[in-house]
């Protein structure tokens, strides 16, 4: 039996198309993504994924046998692949960063951690924060959804969405710092209302002094506040992701 070169570069394609997509995905998406999974770990999973779509999928086209056109289509494919990470990584982001606005505002922002995912440190209720984004994130069935994504995304072949909805894509990375302000403005209007508190008592009554009454009230009267808004933690996380949903289905490739 005599193999010819496209017969081998069908049957790789069938395995390196989903293969590339899923190893972006697994470079930016919320827990795939996570430094807590060895990069060896990572690997094997992109493998064992591709090698399970690889049988699911219709037929592919062949990969590329020229070096150069290999290497465009396999940045371009990461790239797409990445790019569905980015937009789930979006929500976990704003999350995270509703805590470290509300660590700002109320004087909280000295405490900080070192934690494995960044390579600073960062503040405390940015961590608490960033893993109640993850697991909100994970409890909405984001991670399966996502995978469920892109494995759709070959419906239609290899290609990707029209130009027109990398709008979306970017207009969407602005939800970090808007939904981050929406959720932290009950704790900011608090704050504010203590900060003027406590300038009226210095004012008025100069021999209280100010880092000792003042710092501490507002670090408990914040915290009270930040506490009160964790009940609807949960519906913003889902509106979030139902967002996010949009977005990758406007980039996705459609026939």
């Amino acid at each position: 039996m005599v193999l010819t070169e496209s017969q081998i570069m069908a049957w790789l394609g069938q395995f390196l198309w989903p293969f590339l997509r899923i190893t972006g995905l697994f470079l930016t998406a919320p827990l795939y993504g996570s430094a807590l999974i060895p990069n060896v770990v990572k690997a094997a999973m992109a493998a064992a994924f591709a090698a399970a779509l690889a049988f699911w999928l219709p037929a592919l086209p062949a990969f590329p046998s020229a070096p150069s056109a290999a290497i465009f289509q396999g940045i371009l494919q990461l790239t797409f692949g990445a790019l569905l990470g980015m937009v789930m990584q979006v929500v976990v982001a704003a999350i995270a960063g509703a805590g470290e606005m509300v660590g700002v505002s109320i004087g909280l922002s000295f405490a900080e951690l070192q934690f494995r995912e960044a390579s600073s440190a960062t503040p405390v209720l940015y961590d608490i924060m960033f893993w109640a984004g993850l697991i909100g994130f994970m409890g909405c069935g984001g991670p399966v959804w996502l995978f469920a994504a892109l494995a759709h995304s070959f419906a239609n072949g290899v290609g990707f969405g029209d130009l027109a909805s990398t709008s979306a894509l970017l207009a969407f990375g602005g939800k970090i710092f808007t939904a981050a302000v929406a959720l932290t403005m009950p704790v900011l209007a608090v704050s504010l209302c203590v900060n003027i508190t406590i300038g009226l008592m210095a004012v008025f009554a100069p021999q209280l002094n100010i880092l000792t009454i003042g710092f501490p009230l507002l670090i408990l009267v914040g915290m009270w506040a930040f506490a009160g808004t964790l009940g609807y933690l949960d519906h913003d996380i889902r509106h979030l992701v139902a967002q996010a949903m949009d977005v990758v289905a406007a980039v996705m490739p459609h026939g």
